[in-house]
């Protein structure tokens, strides 16, 4: 395994959840709050909820099934399964998010890049 692979996969295994939310609550400032959340890379899961502006109530998201795909140096990501716990989001989900490719934009290329050559070093150490 690179030293690039090995330092990522140490990180993020050592990252705080805290220090996730921290930052992806400084990214959706004045649109949501994340409170909480969870991925399973390996089950192609993810967790979250948050509290969006304006409202009191939180509001859960479970995407259940998605794939990423690559297209020379960029990705797009295709979600395949998801609902939440308002009926507003599942309809948009279900009319404008679910079976469309979304690009993935540039400056979080390199990321996905490494996540996915951790998950198939995984794999890879799995099946020895």
């Amino acid at each position: 395994m690179s030293y690039k692979k090995t330092l990522v996969k140490f990180v993020i295994k050592k990252t705080p959840k805290t220090m996730i939310l921290w930052a992806a609550n400084k990214k959706a400032r004045g649109v949501a709050k994340l409170t909480d959340f969870s991925f399973n890379s390996e089950e192609r899961k993810l967790y979250a909820q948050m509290l969006l502006s304006g409202e009191q109530d939180a509001t859960n998201l479970w995407i259940e099934d998605f794939t990423l795909i690559t297209q020379e140096k960029s990705f797009l990501i295709v979600i395949h399964q998801a609902q939440s716990n308002r009926p507003w989001i599942d309809t948009l989900l279900r009319n404008f998010v679910l079976e469309r490719e979304w690009k993935i934009p540039d400056n979080h290329a390199d990321l996905i890049h490494y996540l996915l050559a951790l998950e198939n070093s995984r794999q890879e150490e799995n099946k020895a």
